[in-house]
C-alpha cells in the first residue's frame, strides 16, 4: 500500500506535523505501508526523517495547466504512484496536477476564501472522494466531521521529573516554558510574555536539531503552577486538549493569513472526543485500500 501525504504549507513545523502524525498512526495499526511525505524543503525537514521527500511548489508554474502538468510536482507523485493521496489544507497547487489515484482532503480553519479560490481553479469538493473537517472551526459544517489529528497518544506521557530534566529545571519550582514551532518571528510575542516570580524560565524551539520530537507527550509532564507559553497553532493547541495540559497553557495567538488563531484559543474540546483523529484516518485509510 503506497500512501501519499502533500503539503505546500511552510510556515513553521505543524503542516510536517500533521503528516507524520498520520505516518505513526499507520504504524501503530500495523500497516505495511509505503509513505511518503510530499513538501517544499523545510527547516523543521528532521521532524519526518525517513518519510519526507521535498518537491519545488511553484505556483506560477501549478497554475498553469501545460506546465503543472510536467512540474516537478507532478512527476514527484507520478514516480511514487500512489494507492492514496491525502491533502493537508492546499487544494490549489494540485488542481492542474494529474493523479490518478482516489484524493482526501483534509481541513482546518481557514478564512472563507480558501473555499472559493482562484479565478483559474476554483474549489470543487467533488474532485475529492473525501473531504474531512479536522477541527470543528466555521464554514467546515458541510465536510465529514474528524477528531482533531494529534502527533502524540496519552500513554505517551512523560513525567514532570523527565521535563525538568530535559530543561534541566529544578523539580521542585515551578516552569515557565517557552515552545515555539513556527517563524522566527514568533519569538518576540512569546518571549514578551514575563515568569511569574520564582519561575524557572525555559525554552523549546522545535527548529533546532536538540529539541524532542513530537514535544507533547513532554509537555504532558507540565504541573500545576507550571505555565507553557505558546501559540494556539493547530497541533499545540489540540494537542494540549488530548494530553491535557491545557490548563497550564497561556496563549498568545499570532496573525496568520490562513488561520484564525485567536478563535482557536477559545475552543472547546469537540464533545465526547474518545480517540486521536490520526488513528481514526489510519483505520479509514486501511479499510478502503484493503
Amino acid at each position: 500500500m503506497r500512501v501519499a501525504f502533500f503539503t505546500a504549507g511552510t510556515h513553521g513545523a505543524g503542516h510536517l506535523v500533521r503528516g507524520v502524525a498520520l505516518h505513526r498512526a499507520l504504524l501503530r495499526r500495523g500497516a505495511q505501508v509505503d509513505y511518503r511525505l510530499f513538501s517544499p524543503p523545510s527547516p523543521f525537514a528532521r521532524i519526518a526523517e525517513g518519510v519526507h521527500h521535498p518537491v519545488a511548489v511553484d505556483a506560477a508554474e501549478l497554475r498553469v495547466p501545460e506546465r503543472a502538468r510536467t512540474s516537478a510536482l507532478a512527476k514527484a507523485l507520478a514516480d511514487f504512484a500512489p494507492d492514496l493521496l491525502i491533502v493537508d489544507l492546499f487544494w490549489v497547487p494540485l488542481v492542474f496536477v494529474p493523479v490518478t489515484c482516489p484524493t482526501w482532503l483534509l481541513l482546518r480553519s481557514v478564512p472563507a476564501w480558501w473555499l472559493v479560490g482562484p479565478k483559474e481553479s476554483r474549489f470543487d469538493p467533488a474532485r475529492y472522494q473525501r473531504v474531512f473537517a479536522i477541527e470543528p472551526a466555521p464554514g467546515l459544517g458541510a465536510f465529514e466531521s474528524l477528531p482533531p489529528v494529534v502527533v502524540a497518544n496519552r500513554h505517551e506521557a512523560r513525567s514532570r521529573a523527565d521535563l525538568c530534566a530535559l530543561v534541566g529545571a529544578d523539580p521542585a519550582r515551578p516552569l515557565h516554558l517557552t515552545v515555539r514551532a513556527g517563524l522566527p518571528s514568533d519569538a518576540e510575542p512569546l518571549d514578551a510574555v514575563a515568569p511569574r516570580a520564582g519561575a524557572q524560565p525555559r525554552a523549546l524551539d522545535l527548529s533546532r536539531s536538540d529539541a524532542p520530537f513530537p514535544l507533547a507527550p513532554w509537555l504532558a509532564g507540565l504541573a500545576p503552577g507550571d505555565v507553557l507559553v505558546a501559540a494556539p497553532g493547530y497541533n499545540t493547541f489540540w494537542e494540549a486538549q488530548w494530553l491535557g495540559f491545557a490548563p497550564r497553557v497561556q496563549w498568545v495567538p499570532i496573525t496568520r493569513t490562513l488561520d484564525d488563531a485567536a478563535w482557536r484559543a477559545g475552543v472547546s474540546a469537540p464533545a465526547a472526543w474518545a480517540e486521536n483523529g490520526a488513528d481514526v484516518l489510519a483505520r479509514r485509510i486501511m479499510s478502503e485500500l484493503r
